[in-house]
């Protein structure tokens, strides 16, 4: 040991005496606190993930024959959204929250946070914005609200509001004592950061990609990429899209089996196209599925 350490010594002098590599220097962007403070609420939760898929091709059916009656054109992303909703009302004790270590809170809304590419001090960055009370909104109504999420300046009344502003840009040990009360109310939690999260971020990629979120959510969807797979059908082997999405969860509040089920409720919504049948209050509308279908 003792004969190595002049060569320990040589080296460490090495190192000192290395020139500085050559970079460029950009400022943080302040704004990217709000990624952080998220990030830092979603690793105090036990988080399981489903990967599941689901059949893109009946997805993209749906929405042409809506946009064929309807004259509106939905994103993918709205379709599935609203789909997401409507499992959730059905079933809104996905979206619950622990109040204390003996009591749950479930809402009535639906209340979804989407993370939408804003850009912000010359950074692309991706800010939350609430979508409130989903489950009564129509699949054309949250894809409208969502466009205009992108388009709406930042520190005034819409994603990134001016008081979500002036907050993120605290230093971070003030954000720190503010959170520290706003994770033991649920009712603040839900002002804050809604019921249930979704986030797209595979759509730009070939091949099969889902993300697994870090998310302070009780339940987040990730949808993923489109790929292509070959299946058998009526013993035939047929190539199909299918769409990749991904279900995290709060392990402490919901168990696999009812993750299974939410899950398979929520693949069933997407193919039949229940997400479609429900206008602005709620009602499915009886008459929808005969209109699509004709």
């Amino acid at each position: 040991m003792t004969s190595r350490l002049p060569l320990v010594l040589s080296q460490w002098i090495s190192l000192l005496r290395m020139p500085t590599a050559s970079a460029k220097t950009y400022p943080y962007p302040r704004l990217r606190n709000s990624v952080s403070d998220v990030l830092a609420e979603g690793s105090r939760k036990k988080i399981a993930h489903l990967l599941l898929e689901a059949d893109a091709g009946v997805i993209n059916e749906r929405l042409a024959q809506h946009r064929l009656h309807t004259g509106e054109s939905l994103s993918i992303t709205s379709y599935i959204a609203k789909g997401f909703a409507c499992a959730i009302e059905a079933n809104k004790r996905m979206q619950a929250y622990r109040l204390g270590r003996s009591r749950l809170i479930v809402f009535d809304d639906v209340d979804l946070t989407f993370a939408v590419e804003r850009e912000s001090e010359g950074e692309v960055l991706p800010i939350f914005y609430i979508l409130r009370a989903a489950h009564r909104k129509t699949a054309h109504d949250i894809h409208r609200e969502l466009q205009a999420a992108k388009q709406t300046p930042l520190g005034t009344t819409g994603p990134m509001s001016a008081l979500e502003m002036q907050f993120f840009l605290l230093p971070r040990v003030l954000r720190r004592a503010v959170w520290f009360f706003i994770r033991r109310n649920p009712y603040w939690f839900k002002d804050m950061i809604g019921t249930a999260g979704v986030t797209s971020m595979g759509m730009f990629s070939s091949g099969a990609a889902v993300g697994l979120a870090i998310t302070p959510m009780t339940l987040t969807l990730t949808i993923g990429s489109i790929d292509s797979k070959v299946a058998l059908q009526h013993g035939q082997a047929v190539e199909h899209d299918v769409i990749h999405l991904c279900l995290s969860v709060d392990h402490e509040i919901i168990d696999g089996a009812p993750l299974m089920r939410f899950a398979d409720q929520f693949k069933k919504i997407l193919l039949q196209g229940t997400a479609l049948n429900q206008p602005a209050d709620g009602r499915e509308d009886q008459n929808s599925e005969t209109k699509l279908t004709r």
